[in-house]
């Protein structure tokens, strides 16, 4: 009997001893699209992109334009447009919609690009800033309903203060 109540003695302290160790981890919090939309970059990207849409928007314009005065000719023309005419005009249209297609496509890969860069930095901030303070763990802001010191405003320091971490 004395063995028994010590075995269950062990294990309650060895059960403690566990969670006390659990409840002394370090833990933080960190919003990561807050960091996200305050960082400089983020907004330089985002310019950057809205510059090179506006470009290629209007070498599109132009092109459409252009479809547009040919498809006018051609109804002006009626029933004398010949098959050589229509042929060509649906070939452009259809090299219209390709280069259209290529066009979003290569701003869908920019952004993709400039964004994962950002990302790449923010994640690089936090581990910085994590092992600056000795956390254990840092977590989503989000996915935390209470607890955790929140280093979003230290990550975003750290992002604006490098010099090393370039577009």
């Amino acid at each position: 009997m004395g063995v028994s109540v010590m075995k269950k003695v062990l294990t309650l302290v060895m059960a403690i001893s566990m969670s006390v160790s659990i409840f002394a981890a370090k833990i933080a919090t960190v919003n990561t699209q807050k960091v996200f939309q305050g960082y400089s970059k983020t907004q330089t990207a985002k310019t950057k992109l809205e510059t090179e849409k506006t470009k290629l928007e209007g070498q599109l314009a132009v092109k459409a334009k252009n479809l547009e005065k040919i498809a006018k000719e051609l109804n002006a023309k009626g029933d004398k447009v010949t098959v050589a005419e229509k042929d060509k005009f649906q070939k452009q249209q259809m090299e219209f919609g390709k280069e259209r297609q290529a066009l979003q496509q290569k701003l869908g890969r920019l952004e993709y690009e400039e964004m994962g860069t950002i990302q790449n930095e923010i994640k690089s901030a936090v581990k910085q800033v994590a092992k600056k303070n000795k956390y254990e763990m840092v977590i989503e802001e989000g996915a935390v309903l209470y607890g955790g010191q929140d280093i979003t405003a230290d990550v975003l320091k750290v992002l604006e203060s490098s010099k090393k971490i370039k577009l």
